[in-house]
C-alpha cells in the first residue's frame, strides 16, 4: 500500500468441487491427540495408520510398558499390578481406546457370556441370587445376560434358543415350574454347559448350587416343636418342583419323628403372598386353626403375617411363624420374622459357588465327568418372635 491506494489482487477461479472435498483440518492422529490431552508421545507418529485408529502398542508406547501387559490389563489377569493396571486404563481413556471385543472372540473363540435363566424375578429371594451371580461375574470379567421366564416354560426355551445364538459359555438355570429332562438333554446336545440353581431337575445328572431344602424344612418345624406347638400348618405344598417336594417331606419328617400326625387339610398350594393371605385366613375361619406355621417361602410368610393382622390377630403371639430363605425383607418386618435360610444377603460363598461351577463346566464341555453338586446347609435365624 502506497501513497492511500489499496492494491488488490486478482480474484482467481475457484473449483467449488475440489473445495467440498477438501477436509477443513487434517485428520487427528493418535500421536496428536495425546499431546492435546497431555500425554508424552513414547511412539513415532510416522508408525500410525493415517486414519489415527489406536491400536495396543500405541496404548504400550504411550503407558511405558509391553503390548502383552496391556492385553492382560483387557482380561483382567490378576498378574498385573494395581498401579499399572490403572496408568494403562488411564491412557486407553485418554486416547479414547475401545475394546473390540467382537474380534478377540474371534481370535479366542470365547465369549465371556454367561446366561442366567430366573423362573420368578419377582421373588426377592431370585432376585438377591441374580444380584450376587451378576457381581460374581463381574469380578472374573464375564457378562451377563439375564432372562426372567416368569415360570413359563415356553419364555424359558425362548431364552435358552438366544443364549445358544450368542454362544454363551455356560448357563445357570433356576428351572421354569414344569421343566423336563428333554430340556437338560437338548441344552447338552447343543455343548452348552448347565448349572441347575435352587431347583435341580428329577432324573437327570447335572451340576447343581443350591440349599438343602429338606433340612431347612426341619429346621423350622423342631424349632416350633420345641416352643410348645402341636398344631403346625405347612402353607405352600408345591410337589411341582424339587424345591417343595425338599421342603414338604422335611416337615412330614419332623412331625412323624416327634410322633405328631399331618393334618391334610392344613398344607395349601402356591407361593406368593397372596396365596399367604387367602391360605391364613382359611385356615383360621376353621373350628381348630392352627397354633404355629411353617411356610415354604419367605413371600408367604410376609402374607401369613398380614392375613393374621388382617382377622386382629398379632404374629408370634396369636400364632408363630417361621419362614424360608431368610431375605433381607424378613429382618425388616414388625415382629421380624423367624427364619431358615443361609441369608441371600452377604452370602459371597454361595454366590461364588454357582459361578464357579458354571466357569468349571464351560472349561470341561465336551469332556466325560461326573456331576458335581454345591449344596449349602441351611441355619435357624431366631429373632426370638415365635411364643
Amino acid at each position: 500500500m502506497e501513497s492511500g491506494v489499496i492494491l488488490i489482487e486478482p480474484i482467481q477461479a475457484v473449483d467449488h468441487r475440489t473445495v467440498a472435498r477438501r477436509p477443513a483440518h487434517p485428520p487427528e492422529t493418535t500421536c496428536h491427540r495425546a499431546r492435546r490431552i497431555g500425554l508424552e508421545c513414547r511412539f513415532d507418529p510416522q508408525t500410525m495408520a493415517e486414519g489415527g485408529r489406536v491400536t495396543l502398542k500405541h496404548i504400550a508406547r504411550a503407558a511405558g510398558v509391553a503390548t502383552g501387559t496391556v492385553s492382560m490389563v483387557l482380561n483382567n489377569s490378576p498378574l498385573i499390578a494395581a498401579e499399572t493396571r490403572e496408568r494403562v486404563r488411564a491412557v486407553m481413556r485418554k486416547l479414547g481406546y475401545v475394546y473390540d471385543r467382537g474380534a478377540a472372540q474371534l481370535r479366542s473363540k470365547r465369549t465371556n457370556i454367561v446366561g442366567v435363566s430366573i423362573c420368578n424375578l419377582l421373588n426377592p429371594y431370585f432376585a438377591e441370587v441374580a444380584a450376587g451371580i451378576e457381581a460374581s461375574l463381574g469380578e472374573s470379567g464375564r457378562a451377563l445376560f439375564l432372562g426372567n421366564c416368569g415360570e413359563s416354560v415356553a419364555r424359558q426355551a425362548k431364552f435358552l434358543e438366544t443364549l445358544r445364538e450368542y454362544k454363551v459359555e455356560g448357563v445357570l438355570l433356576m428351572p421354569a415350574i414344569g421343566t423336563r429332562k428333554a430340556t437338560l438333554l437338548q441344552m447338552r446336545e447343543w455343548g452348552i454347559p448347565v448349572v441347575l440353581v435352587s431347583r435341580y431337575v428329577a432324573g437327570v445328572d447335572s451340576d447343581y448350587a443350591g440349599s438343602d431344602n429338606r433340612l431347612g424344612s426341619i429346621l423350622a418345624t423342631q424349632h416350633l416343636l420345641s416352643l410348645g406347638h402341636e398344631r403346625i400348618a405347612f402353607i405352600g405344598a408345591n410337589r411341582r418342583t424339587s424345591t417343595g417336594r425338599d421342603r414338604t417331606a422335611g416337615f412330614h419328617s419332623a412331625l412323624k419323628k416327634a410322633g405328631i400326625p399331618v393334618a391334610a387339610e392344613w398344607v395349601e398350594c402356591n407361593a406368593s403372598r397372596e396365596d399367604g393371605f387367602r391360605a391364613i385366613v382359611a385356615l383360621f375361619r376353621r373350628k381348630r386353626p392352627p397354633s404355629a406355621v411353617v411356610c415354604f417361602n419367605d413371600l408367604l410368610a410376609f402374607g401369613v403375617m398380614l392375613g393374621l393382622r388382617h382377622l386382629g390377630l398379632e404374629p408370634g403371639y396369636d400364632c408363630s411363624v417361621v419362614g424360608a430363605a431368610d431375605v433381607t425383607e424378613a429382618a425388616l418386618w414388625q415382629p421380624p420374622l423367624d427364619d431358615c435360610g443361609g441369608g441371600c444377603r452377604g452370602d459371597r460363598p454361595r454366590r461364588r459357588a454357582a459361578v464357579a461351577r458354571a466357569h468349571r463346566a464351560s472349561r470341561k464341555a465336551g469332556r466325560a465327568r461326573a456331576a458335581a453338586t454345591q449344596t449349602r446347609y441351611p441355619r435357624l435365624v431366631r429373632r426370638d418372635v415365635c411364643a
